[in-house]
C-alpha cells in the first residue's frame, strides 16, 4: 500500500498516511487545526483510490456533513469525500475546508471527471467505518485514525 503525506504551508502543517490492516485500509493523520485535519484525511482517502498527482483542479463540487460529534463528523464526511470518488467517478486534486465545527464541515472538492487514460484507479473503497475510530486534540493540535473497508 502506498504511504502518503502531506506538508502545507509556512504556518498550518497537516499529514496523513495510510496503515494496513487485516481485509483494510486506515488512514492515520495529524493536523495543526481541525480543518486541516478534515483536509488530509480527504486527500489521503482520495490518495488510496485514484493518486492526485495526476488530477487537474478543473471544476469543484460541495462535500459536507453534520453529526453529533467529531468522530461521526469524520465518517460522514469521509464517506461524502467517497461518494463523489466511487459513485460520482469524480477524480479529486485538492480538498478546501470553508467552514468546520466539532458538529459540521462544509468543503469543497476541486478535480475533475475520471478518465482512464490519465487517472489511475488503485483500490476500491466500499466504505469508511467506526471500527477502531480515533478523533483527538491535544497540545500538538488534531489526530485522527480512521479504517476503510476494502
Amino acid at each position: 500500500m502506498p504511504r502518503a503525506r502531506y506538508r502545507n504551508g509556512a504556518d498550518v502543517a497537516r499529514h496523513c498516511e495510510t496503515f494496513d490492516h487485516t481485509a483494510d485500509v486506515g488512514l492515520c493523520a495529524r493536523a495543526d487545526t481541525l480543518g486541516e485535519l478534515f483536509v488530509a484525511l480527504a486527500e489521503g482517502l482520495c490518495d488510496v483510490v485514484c493518486p492526485r498527482e495526476n488530477v487537474t483542479p478543473a471544476s469543484s463540487r460541495g462535500a459536507s456533513a453534520a453529526a453529533d460529534d467529531v468522530g461521526a463528523l469524520v465518517v460522514d464526511f469521509l464517506n461524502e469525500v467517497l461518494w463523489a470518488v466511487q459513485t460520482d467517478h469524480f477524480a479529486v486534486a485538492a480538498v478546501r475546508v470553508a467552514q468546520v465545527s466539532e458538529t459540521a464541515v462544509t468543503a469543497e472538492l476541486l478535480g475533475e471527471p475520471y478518465d482512464a487514460a490519465r487517472h489511475e484507479m488503485l483500490t476500491e473503497v466500499k466504505a469508511v467505518t467506526y471500527h477502531q475510530l480515533k478523533v483527538a486534540t491535544g497540545p500538538g493540535g488534531w489526530t485522527a485514525r480512521v479504517i476503510m473497508d476494502i
